[in-house]
């Protein structure tokens, strides 16, 4: 309701009393003024409609003042409504009980026009001042909500609860974590043709997938860099079945990308890597910051999805030595690294069940 229309009710069993208000008011300019003659038709009028301001009698046959006070401010829907109260009765006890309950302000009787024009204005101006605030306070409740889901959208919940908690300076150390990456095999020749939209669409549908993947595993995604796509299993949350997790979405991933051949323009054949060791996870920059890990285990993790074959998750001989029953094991096969050394992996796949 806006202010310059603003709706009142006058609320009176004595009918001389209902007509001078409502003439006054419609001689102040007031346009939207309706009647009730207890406090049970008014409670229903303002049930059914949107007032902004209640002017009470005090004193009704069916429904005191306050009792039909009481209601208003009882109920969630109805009690920031404006009510003044009308009396000839000038007990102050009555009033200030009435003040305690919510009430505005207090109108005595017989009325003067001077006094009720300034005390109707200020109760309007107050209820005007509350709907605004009421309103600047839900759009702010409503950005926190958008910022947030941003936030969690961007870093793990349990990061994204430091960083709004005041801690600046994110930077852990994890004795154990599998880091798993994944590429598509000759993405350039594959998509030498596709417009840009076709290219941002595959991947899209592609990552969106494996984004899925992730989530009903518990594997965090880390972040996607062109059509590279690097998650790690057992950071920020502990988890003990850490590589099985990541061996199961690496697999779930091979066999996504061939389920969604049927509805790319080309097939996008993947090969996977993953390793198992310490990591550093933090928060990097202050614009556009990022969740990420550092460590020879990333370095490590990306070598083995380099030596990877297309379709097919080759792991370490660490991540190898976690997985236990329910996983088949190709090799060892001798991986070289730039540091020249020479590390054992084995491809890995299900077992029949």
């Amino acid at each position: 309701m806006r202010f310059d229309a603003p709706s009142i009710l006058i609320v009176d069993d004595n009918e001389d009393n209902l007509y001078t208000l409502q003439m006054l008011l419609e001689a102040d300019g007031y346009e939207h003024v309706e009647t009730a003659s207890g406090g049970h038709a008014a409670l229903e009028l303002i049930g059914r409609k949107r007032f902004n301001l209640v002017l009470l009698d005090m004193m009704m046959p069916d429904l005191n003042g306050d009792e039909v006070l009481r209601a208003i401010k009882s109920n969630p829907d109805t009690r920031d409504l404006a009510v003044v109260m009308i009396s000839a009765d000038t007990d102050t006890d009555k009033v200030s009980k009435c003040i305690e309950l919510g009430a505005e302000d207090y109108l005595p009787k017989p009325f003067n026009p001077t006094i009720l024009k300034a005390r109707i204005s200020s109760a309007l101006r107050r209820e005007s001042l509350r709907a605004l605030e009421t309103e600047y306070l839900s759009r702010l409740e409503h950005e926190k909500r958008h910022s947030e889901s941003l936030l969690n959208n961007l870093l793990p919940p349990e990061v994204a609860i430091r960083l709004r908690t005041g801690e600046s300076n994110i930077a852990d150390h994890h004795e154990e974590a599998t880091v798993l990456f994944a590429d598509i095999v000759g993405f350039g020749r594959i998509t030498a043709r596709m417009r840009p939209y076709e290219i941002v669409g595959c991947l899209n549908h592609l990552f969106s997938e494996f984004d899925r993947l992730a989530d009903s595993l518990g594997v965090e995604k880390i972040k996607t860099i062109g059509d590279n796509y690097m998650a790690a299993a057992g950071i920020p949350r502990w988890c003990a079945a850490h590589a099985q997790a990541a061996t199961d979405l690496a697999l779930g991933m091979v066999a996504a990308a061939s389920r969604l051949h049927t509805r790319l323009p080309a097939p996008f054949p993947i090969r996977i890597g993953l390793h198992t060791g310490p990591v550093v996870a933090g928060v990097i920059g202050t614009r556009r910051f990022a969740y990420d890990i550092w460590g020879d285990t990333v370095n490590i993790a990306s070598r083995m999805e380099a030596a990877s074959a297309p379709n097919r998750v080759l792991v370490s001989a660490a991540t190898a030595k976690m997985l236990g029953q329910g996983f088949v094991l190709d090799g060892p096969h001798d991986i070289p690294t730039k540091e020249d050394r020479v590390m054992k992996a084995f491809f890995v796949s299900r077992a029949s069940s």
